[in-house]
């Protein structure tokens, strides 16, 4: 998990958000990292994590985009913040997989 620069679509400007990692070592080792951001939405695309699904504090109400994967460069990661624990990982892999299938 890591706090970046997000930058949306619809503007240019970033804001800074918590990110789960979704991509390995392999292709973060060419200059990007493929994440999913979190938020405090609450919808059918949103997978909420607490923190018993981490090894880091998470803020009440938060949940992770299933539906808002994005590949950023390591200059906009600001820090690593802690891990998701895998089976909340696999979890938001799967809605992932829902929602392409």
């Amino acid at each position: 998990m890591i706090i970046a620069k997000v930058f949306y679509s619809d503007s240019a400007e970033s804001k800074l958000r918590p990110c789960i990692v979704l991509s390995g070592e392999r292709y973060n080792s060419s200059g990007f990292v493929m994440i999913a951001p979190m938020t405090t939405a609450d919808d059918e695309y949103c997978l909420p994590i607490d923190e018993s699904d981490a090894d880091c504090r998470i803020a009440p109400g938060s949940g992770v985009r299933a539906d808002t994967i994005m590949r950023l460069q390591h200059s906009q990661i600001i820090k690593k913040i802690g891990r998701a624990k895998d089976e909340f990982y696999w979890e938001l892999m799967g809605k992932i997989r829902e929602l392409i299938e």
